[in-house]
């Protein structure tokens, strides 16, 4: 059940309104913290002055990272203002590539599949020696 007695109801020209609404879609979300970004940042209502200039939401963040002991805000931030660091993405197995197979057992798979021909051929032209031979 709501609590009813904290409750107030909006008045004309409320802060509080959210008149552009829910964001319809990623580019609508993206534009909103663009916009949200470029503000100038607040402290206790008062615009935030660093060296003689008003300073936006997107440059306190920044700087909160650069200063943050949290190595994830940390890597964030000299990502953002260096680059990201190129991943490398490891598709070997083992050190060896996928679809590589181990010589031995190809080999031994091939032997089998060639006996299995072998006699496949010999039990239909009644060969009993298991030559591969034609006969000419």
């Amino acid at each position: 059940m709501a609590n009813n007695k904290n409750l107030k109801p909006f008045k004309k020209g409320d802060p509080r309104i959210n008149r552009k609404g829910r964001p319809k879609s990623f580019d609508k979300l993206r534009e909103l913290a663009l916009q949200i970004a470029h503000e100038e940042a607040k402290n206790k209502g008062e615009c935030v002055v660093i060296e003689g200039k008003k300073v936006t939401i997107a440059e306190m963040v920044l700087r909160q990272w650069a200063s943050s002991k949290n190595p994830t805000l940390q890597k964030s931030f000299m990502e953002i203002a260096f680059g990201k660091v190129p991943e490398k993405h490891d598709i070997t197995s083992g050190g060896k590539r996928i679809g590589e197979t181990n010589p031995i057992i190809h080999d031994r798979a091939l032997s089998t599949l060639a006996d299995a021909l072998r006699e496949k051929v010999s039990g239909e032209n009644g060969d009993s020696n298991g030559s591969m031979a034609s006969s000419e």
